[in-house]
């Protein structure tokens, strides 16, 4: 998994579990803020509106989206209340995890490691 790839998870998750317009995020494991503008994907997560998502039905508890990312990689992910699982196809990564509050908490199978964030952001208005 790219470098970037788990700062882009967060920032998803952030965005449809908390519902949190983001403007950064604290990367725990770096005690850096990370500016959203600055992930190669930024433009189109920023511009976040379910283009280029395609979401698919099942349990009625269990929501399940797939989204792409203009480098090539693809990110299955299925949310229950504020925990979800995903799988990058390109790698062939598995990953965990929950959001709390303004906290994502991450745990990437394949490298065997903890990714912690804090949102920095604002609800979303309706």
């Amino acid at each position: 998994m790219k470098s970037y790839t788990h700062a882009c998870i967060a920032y998803i998750v952030g965005r449809l579990i908390a519902g949190k317009k983001i403007f950064s995020l604290y990367d725990y494991a770096e005690s850096r803020e990370i500016e959203i503008d600055s992930l190669p994907d930024a433009e189109q997560l920023t511009e976040f509106n379910y283009v280029g998502w395609s979401y698919m039905s099942g349990s009625p508890s269990i929501s399940r989206f797939q989204y792409s990312f203009k480098t090539g990689d693809s990110v299955n992910l299925a949310i229950k209340g504020n925990s979800f699982i995903g799988y990058i196809r390109a790698s062939s990564s598995h990953f965990i995890g929950t959001v709390r509050g303004d906290s994502v908490y991450l745990y990437d199978q394949k490298a065997s490691a903890h990714f912690n964030y804090r949102i920095i952001g604002k609800a979303i208005d309706c």
